[in-house]
């Protein structure tokens, strides 16, 4: 560990409607802030709102409003990134950023308990055996989640990165299996989600709070009581495909935390049932890749687009349920 002081300086103005302060820093802060890092820059008095200095975390901006950060103080003791050799699937690489393709049950990004084995140690210690200073993140996936992350080694071309999310010309598009079959082809879902503070990481659907977000759904084929599905977003929260497809009663196949681990499929052979029993007992992971990825390079400002194949789990889940 070393210590750490951070002295920087931000200043937001606020465009739209009402929204609470720690959620509006959340989503314009760099990644490093996390939620309780953004509490103590509050309670601090770090944090001013039309020069008046502001305590409350749950402050109600509103359209106008201009936030100022001072003399930001993090911790009394930050973890350095550790290198670590773990072997990254790069899909394409120059000397401004990387697309890799994420394994599902691995985590992205390191934390006080696991700050070893995770895929930025292993881009850490990528980055230092080609002698580029610092890895930076742009987007991540759950844990339990696989497909394609965007990686760059500048914190402006992070700052590039992040406002074209913010502006949606990031095009993010998700390969999913959901229990059950959905009969129309077509799906747009349109709602607040918030996090469930009596259900550690869980998200839900509000009608009145929580951050706007909008997911569509096309039906690419339909198997015995499993729909393959193509999922866009265009809004970032935690979870949300994973909670929209809860919404409309098909949740993602093997997502236990949103009620996909209870098998639909109950008239099926006997030896079928026992691989995906076994599938869903020996794997961390759900039935969701983000496959496609499409942004504006930074530099080169020209379109650059990827695609990758799903893992051998959700296609062995396919071919198992389209010969039934």
């Amino acid at each position: 560990m070393q210590k750490q002081i951070i002295k920087k300086y931000y200043k937001f103005f606020i465009e739209k409607h009402k929204t609470r302060l720690d959620n509006y820093l959340i989503e314009k802060l760099p990644i490093m802030y996390t939620r309780s890092i953004i509490h103590q820059i509050i309670i601090l008095g770090n944090v001013y709102i039309n020069k008046t200095q502001i305590l409350n975390k749950k402050y109600k901006l509103k359209k106008k409003d201009i936030i100022e950060i001072y003399n930001i103080y993090i911790n009394k003791y930050k973890f350095l990134l550790k290198s670590d050799n773990i072997k990254i699937n790069i899909i394409y690489e120059d000397e401004y950023l990387l697309i890799i393709n994420k394994p599902f049950n691995s985590v992205v990004h390191p934390g006080t308990s696991n700050q070893k084995g995770t895929i930025l140690n292993g881009i850490k210690f990528y980055f230092e055996k080609n002698k580029i200073k610092k890895p930076y993140l742009a987007n991540r996936l759950d844990k339990e989640t696989s497909g394609l992350i965007i990686v760059v080694t500048d914190e402006k071309i992070l700052k590039n990165i992040s406002k074209q999310f913010t502006l949606n010309l990031i095009k993010k598009k998700y390969i999913a299996l959901v229990n059950g079959n959905i009969e129309k082809n077509n799906i747009t879902i349109y709602s607040n989600i918030i996090r469930n503070r009596k259900k550690k990481y869980n998200m839900e659907i509000s009608s009145f709070r929580g951050k706007v977000c909008l997911s569509s759904f096309k039906v690419i084929e339909r198997l015995k009581d499993i729909t393959v599905l193509k999922c866009r977003i265009y809004t970032g929260r935690t979870h949300q495909i994973r909670v929209h497809l809860k919404k409309i009663g098909h949740p993602i196949f093997n997502d236990k935390k949103y009620g996909g681990d209870q098998i639909l499929c109950d008239n099926i052979p006997l030896c079928k049932k026992k691989i995906i029993n076994h599938i869903i007992k020996n794997s961390n992971f759900i039935a969701l890749h983000a496959n496609s990825l499409e942004l504006i390079h930074p530099i080169f400002i020209t379109k650059i687009k990827y695609n990758y194949i799903i893992p051998y789990q959700i296609y062995l889940l396919i071919k198992i349920m389209s010969t039934l």
